[in-house]
């Protein structure tokens, strides 16, 4: 082993200050290879655990596109013990993904977040019952029992059931379809890239059920959005930008090269312990095409649409879900909300 230089302080001479500062440069950035500016730490919280519902993100950081922008990103996996609007809330992590109607229960109780990317526009949420049981839409669910999940899930449903004079018997909906599978409710809420899914892999084939999409109705509430909290953005917006740029190229390229982008999410999911099915992930991966890109389109827009913000908060107020209408300048705060 080399000797130290002569003259050479020792590392316990060094004072305490000194190490701190060191520390604290050494969080904030990453060494950059030589040429390159340094990397800036930034993590975002996606709402569940890895699958294909958040393939953009992990293509993202898969292919560089985070770090060609300057960002050393950390994509934290979320759960049913780990709320991403909390995290950020407790400024655990500097993004995470939300629905845009849990994103406005939580502006209305005084969270200060904004919205910087909406990549999701259309409801992938759905009311599913069997045919044959005299239920065609969701004003045939008075006083049927009808599973759902608790907390954002119940946004939606319950001010549309609200909307049509409609009272079903809610019955809690754990992790899986057991409840609808036996016949023991008469309809269920399921996400079109997911459980709807889950029921044809059970042997239900799609001519027995009766679907009933939000999409289709005045309560189409956009989901996935990327937020903040408001001082991030005021603070940090090149970071914000860059976050949703390189989340939008990921989408895009997923898309694009859906075999590669089904490697990368069953590797994740293997990484975390999940059961994974190849055919259930691809699957997801076209469903959320269906719902980040209109037919026909080819790139993916992360605006949040003005007439669609404020039809979604006023219908949420009118539902007693908040009680206040935010304005959508102070909301949002995306790519394009200087314009």
């Amino acid at each position: 082993m080399q000797g130290r230089p002569h003259g050479t302080a020792s590392v316990w001479m060094v004072p305490a200050w000194l190490l701190i500062l060191t520390a604290a440069v050494c969080l904030s950035y990453v060494p950059a290879r030589a040429g390159q500016k340094r990397l800036e730490r930034v993590s975002l919280m996606l709402q569940w655990s890895p699958q294909a519902q958040f393939a953009g993100f992990y293509m993202a950081e898969k292919k560089g596109m985070y770090e060609q922008r300057g960002l050393d990103m950390r994509l934290i996996p979320g759960g049913p013990d780990r709320v991403a609007s909390d995290w950020l809330d407790s400024r655990d992590t500097d993004f995470c993904t939300m629905f845009l109607s849990t994103a406005l229960e939580r502006w209305d109780s005084g969270m200060p977040l904004v919205n910087v990317g909406q990549f999701v526009r259309h409801s992938a949420l759905m009311l599913v019952a069997r045919r044959g049981q005299g239920i065609r839409t969701a004003a045939d669910l008075h006083g049927r029992k009808v599973s759902m999940w608790a907390n954002e899930f119940q946004i939606q449903p319950r001010a549309l059931f609200r909307s049509l004079g409609v009272r079903p018997e809610i019955v809690p909906l754990g992790s899986s379809m057991d409840l609808f599978l036996r016949g023991a409710v008469h309809a269920t809420t399921v996400m079109w890239y997911n459980e709807y899914h889950t029921l044809l892999s059970a042997g239900l084939r799609e001519e027995e059920l009766q679907p009933i999409f939000f999409r289709d109705t005045e309560y189409d509430f956009p989901e996935d959005g990327v937020y903040c909290l408001r001082s991030t953005a005021e603070q940090r917006p090149e970071v914000a930008l860059a976050v949703v740029d390189a989340t939008r190229e990921g989408w895009e390229y997923a898309f694009a090269h859906e075999e590669e982008t089904l490697d990368v999410i069953v590797e994740h999911m293997r990484e975390a312990g999940l059961p994974v099915t190849r055919v259930h992930q691809r699957w997801m991966l076209r469903r959320m095409r269906d719902v980040i890109l209109p037919k026909g389109e080819t790139r993916v827009d992360p605006s949040l649409n003005p007439a669609t913000f404020r039809r979604v908060a006023g219908q949420l107020l009118e539902a007693g879900v908040i009680r206040r209408l935010p304005q959508y300048e102070h909301f949002y705060k995306g790519p394009d909300h200087a314009r």
